[in-house]
């Protein structure tokens, strides 16, 4: 039976079982529309009661009492009086303010009280017009940083939206063959049945967010524009829609900036946003004359960075983010929520592989010694060049021919951060490698070799980092990485998710007795917090055929080495 226990201000710990055959599992589902699942430690998960995920149980109807009540439930202890403040001033200000458009701009409208405590922030405050106790003028342009700020100091808005023209139809049918399945289903209906139209679902790496995203646009029979990071995710889409719809090359296409939008039309974020050298945007006035009934935004997580908040500006009926990372470093995630919608649907990996929808993955994190006149190069290097000089160690070269010979029989992708060392890989392995100047259709075309088993290994830099589908793939290396990101870390695990026999390999060299280590932690915290668990062994295991763990154990994080825990200590299982 679940019970909770509750930590702090806003943490809690919930013991139970998750999965989709539990009697436990609506009881969990609860508790994720008022909280986020931050870790996964069997029978215990931790849970946040964020600012976003307490106003989506607003959107959904539920009040500050209904939460508190729930918890009160099971609660194995009394909550904390911290906690249930923290509820009811989050949830409270649910609906204090709102946004509306009046003639020449936008209007903020909200009690005296609230408005003048937007005022104080002066990140806020200087996006205001006017001193009216009850509203302040607002400029049109500055409606996404509006929110942003706002949002980032706890204000939730109110926006009546964009007020357009009815989009266009478009009859969409799916295709016979496709069967969804019950969880994309189930995203699916959170979605589309939401009366604000916008949101943002959160899928793992090889759960089928592509699928969603069609499906979605079949359910709304409208009009759509498909943002996405690069050109090989913008094939995939159109290759989807061809495959699975019956919608033809003549109503969805890959946008060149040179022909007429189709139907559906499908861009890169790179193209929507690029200017000339005077400032002008090349393309992005096209997409915003068009009435869109629905923008989706795959990889949602990289909408936040500067380049790419313009796109939020576009017309469109309905948004949908979809990620498998929803995860920034610059701690900007909350962004994504302003951009776009809150988070409508999220399932867990946890699920999925007891469902047989993904992988078991082997996680083995390998430490590679250095050379004695690589250590003490490394040891005279300023701090910004250590990092170069531990992902660049050559005695990783000799691991990385171990491991290919381990897995002679498989589908390895080897990926790092610096094209140097990767070309070193390359030449050395005699394989394809592919970075962000090769031409997209070579990058296509190795793909392709990759996917039908012509190419057995194939190394890649940053570009696989997202949206590359090369499902056949079941030995992924990572060799360097970009400092400490944890997107990094998920997005190329995910690349050997897809279920499999024999499951996947994610094995990570890193460089002992270098800052390697520290960013090794980090990178893998988040992957912990999911419930994955690394095995470390020595290179010398590796190139000697040592034993490997060949289970995933899903552990408590006390016993990955180097692992701090951020909150109290979990109640007793």
């Amino acid at each position: 039976m679940l019970q909770i226990y509750p930590q702090d201000e806003t943490f809690l710990y919930v013991r139970g079982n998750p999965e989709s055959s539990s009697e436990d599992s609506p009881l969990f589902e609860q508790v994720g529309v008022f909280a986020d699942r931050r870790q996964t430690m069997p029978p215990l998960y931790l849970y946040e009661l964020s600012n976003e995920r307490l106003w989506n149980a607003c959107r959904l109807g539920m009040t500050a009492r209904d939460v508190i009540t729930f918890l009160r439930r099971y609660a194995a202890s009394p909550l904390p009086t911290k906690m249930q403040n923290h509820i009811c001033t989050a949830m409270g200000r649910f609906g204090d303010l709102a946004l509306y458009e009046v003639e020449g701009g936008l209007e903020l409208r909200g009690s005296a009280k609230l408005m003048a405590q937007v005022r104080r922030h002066p990140d806020i405050a200087h996006h205001l017009r006017g001193r009216k106790s009850l509203s302040a003028r607002v400029d049109a342009k500055a409606r996404v940083a509006l929110k942003m700020a706002l949002a980032s100091h706890g204000f939730p808005v109110l926006d009546d939206g964009v007020r357009i023209e009815a989009p266009k139809s478009l009859h969409i049918e799916l295709h016979p063959s496709l069967h969804l399945r019950a969880y994309q289903r189930a995203a699916i209906q959170h979605f589309v049945g939401r009366e604000e139209g916008s949101g943002v679902i959160v899928l793992p790496c090889g759960a089928g967010k592509t699928v969603v995203g069609l499906a979605a646009l079949a359910a709304l029979q409208c009009t759509g524009l498909i943002l996405v990071p690069n050109e090989a995710a913008a094939k995939q889409w159109k290759d989807h829609f061809l495959k699975y719809t019956n919608l033809t090359p003549s109503e969805v296409g890959i946008d060149d900036g040179a022909d007429a939008m189709k139907p559906v039309t499908i861009t890169t974020y790179q193209r929507l946003t690029a200017r000339r050298k005077s400032g002008e945007y090349y393309h992005f006035g096209r997409y915003v004359a068009t009435n869109w009934g629905l923008v989706v935004y795959d990889e949602v997580h990289l909408l936040p960075a500067p380049l790419f908040r313009l796109s939020a500006e576009l017309q469109c009926a309905r948004r949908l983010g979809l990620s498998a990372t929803l995860v920034r470093e610059d701690g900007r995630t909350s962004d994504v929520f302003s951009l776009v919608g809150p988070k409508v649907y999220e399932v867990h990996e946890d699920r999925l592989t007891a469902e047989g929808y993904l992988s078991q993955v082997i996680c083995v994190e390998v430490q590679v010694p250095m050379g004695d006149e690589a250590m003490a190069s490394y040891e005279r290097s300023p701090l910004r060049q250590k990092h170069r000089a531990a992902a660049d160690n050559e005695a990783k070269l000799e691991v990385v021919d171990a491991l290919c010979r381990k897995h002679q029989d498989g589908q390895i992708l080897i990926m790092g951060h610096y094209t140097e060392f990767l070309k070193k890989v390359s030449e050395r392995l005699s394989c394809p490698m592919l970075d962000g100047e090769t031409p997209k259709e070579k990058r296509l075309y190795e793909y392709d070799r990759f996917r039908q088993g012509h190419t057995p290994i194939l190394v890649l830099s940053r570009i696989a980092n997202v949206a590359v589908d090369l499902p056949n793939a079941d030995v992924a290396i990572q060799v360097s990485g970009l400092f400490g990101s944890r997107q990094e870390e998920a997005q190329r695990l995910g690349r050997v998710l897809r279920p499999k026999p024999g499951g996947g390999r994610f094995y990570t060299l890193v460089s002992v007795h270098t800052l390697e280590e520290r960013t090794a932690r980090h990178r893998q915290q988040f992957l912990v917090e999911r419930g994955f668990a690394y095995t470390q062994v020595s290179a010398a295991d590796i190139i000697s055929e040592g034993t490997i763990a060949n289970e995933v154990r899903r552990v408590p994080k006390s016993r990955v080495r180097g692992y701090a825990p951020k909150h109290s200590a979990a109640p007793r299982a």
